[in-house]
């Protein structure tokens, strides 16, 4: 990250007067895990037997898992992977058709708020841009992965996506709180590109 940055998060990290509230409690088994499907224009996926429907963006609410072996179904696609005790993981269709397995490294700090960014594009690497101090908050995310950042919080940010300095799509606004966590999916091919932001949700 580049000192602009760092400064930024530094200031974030300073009482405000009407500071937000912690969205999530932390779940009654220390060792659970959570387990999401990220895929654009799809509504409806399995995770471990529990049907998920209606989700917005592509992205679905994150299920609780226990650790072990783990299968997921999107569409006509079939995921499977190994869980490990508290973590949080995403199921995503790659460029060959299959659903993969990523680990996302949330961490639910009561002081911090995470940014996880998918690039489900045709771009070899994009970035994730914060314009308030013209600076990078994620560099050259390739394709069919994940990268991600933890801002302090709370604040409230707008960012671009972009690629070789060009920017591809614009996410005002974008609310950071304590105990939760937001996830970007830019997508799009052949120079039609779009980028979508939503609050991480958990089943109930």
């Amino acid at each position: 990250m580049t000192a602009k940055f760092l400064l930024l998060l530094a200031l974030a990290a300073l009482p405000l007067k009407a500071a937000a509230q912690d969205l999530y409690e932390a779940p009654a088994d220390p060792n659970a895990s959570f387990v999401r499907i990220v895929a654009p224009g799809e509504t409806v996926a399995v995770i471990n037997g529990i049907t998920l429907d209606g989700f917005a963006g592509g992205v679905s609410p994150f299920v609780q898992v226990a650790a072990g072996p783990i299968v997921v179904a999107l569409g006509g696609l079939e995921g499977k992977g190994q869980i490990a005790p508290a973590s949080f993981y995403t199921f995503a269709p790659g460029a060959d058709g299959a659903l993969h397995l990523m680990q996302d490294m949330i961490t639910i700090s009561p002081a911090k708020a995470d940014l996880v960014f998918y690039n489900d594009s045709d771009l070899p690497l994009v970035d994730l841009y914060v314009p308030a101090v013209a600076a990078m908050a994620l560099s050259d995310i390739a394709p069919d992965t994940s990268r991600r950042v933890t801002l302090k919080a709370p604040l409230t940010l707008d960012f671009e996506v972009q690629h070789a300095g060009k920017t591809l799509a614009k996410l005002p606004a974008i609310k950071m709180a304590r105990r939760a966590g937001v996830t970007v999916v830019f997508s799009g091919r052949a120079g039609a590109y779009t980028a979508y932001a939503t609050q991480n949700t958990y089943a109930k």
